[in-house]
C-alpha cells in the first residue's frame, strides 16, 4: 500500500494534497474527545456559520435498531452551503455524488476516536472542475471545522 501511495504522490501535483490526505482524498484526524462531542461541535459550528444542516446519522444506533452486530461509536454529519455546491455542480453534475459535505467521527479498533472526510480539493481528480476555485474554499472550511472539533 505504501508503494502505491508513493507512486500516486509522484504522479499528482504536490499542491493538490494536504499532508493528511490519503490516496482517496480522505483526511483523518485524531479526536481528543468522544464521537458524540466531536459531531456535536461540528453541528454547532455549522449552524453558527449559517450553513445548512441536513442530517446526523448514528451508525451504532442504526445497527442496534436493525438487530445487527454491535458497532463501535460512529456518527456521520451531513451539511453544506447549497450556493457553494451549486458552483461545483454547474461545472460537473456528478460532483453531487460527494455533496452535500460529510464528516464521520468514529471509534477505531485501536480505541481512539477519529474524524474523517473527503477533502474537496480531491474532487479535481474525480470531477471536471476546471477553473473552479470553490473547492479550495470548501476545503479550508472543512479543515477549520475539523481542527476545532477534534481539540
Amino acid at each position: 500500500m505504501k508503494k502505491s501511495l508513493l507512486i500516486l504522490a509522484m504522479l499528482l501535483p504536490l499542491s493538490l494534497f494536504s499532508a493528511e490526505m490519503d490516496a482517496n482524498g480522505i483526511v483523518t484526524k485524531e479526536s481528543h474527545v468522544d464521537v458524540k462531542t466531536t459531531i456535536d461541535r461540528i453541528e454547532m459550528m455549522v449552524k453558527k456559520k449559517g450553513l445548512t444542516f441536513f442530517n446526523r446519522i448514528n451508525h451504532k444506533e442504526n445497527a442496534k435498531n436493525a438487530s445487527g452486530p454491535d458497532l463501535d461509536d460512529a456518527e456521520l454529519i451531513i451539511f453544506g452551503n447549497p450556493k457553494a455546491g451549486l458552483k461545483l455542480m454547474t461545472k460537473d453534475p456528478m460532483a453531487g455524488l460527494d455533496l452535500p459535505l460529510k464528516m464521520l467521527a468514529y471509534k477505531a479498533k485501536d480505541g481512539k476516536v477519529y474524524l474523517s472526510y473527503r477533502d474537496v480539493k480531491f474532487y479535481e481528480k474525480i470531477y471536471n472542475l476546471e477553473n473552479c476555485k470553490m473547492q479550495n474554499k470548501m476545503s479550508k472550511l472543512l479543515d477549520k471545522l475539523s481542527q476545532k472539533a477534534v481539540k
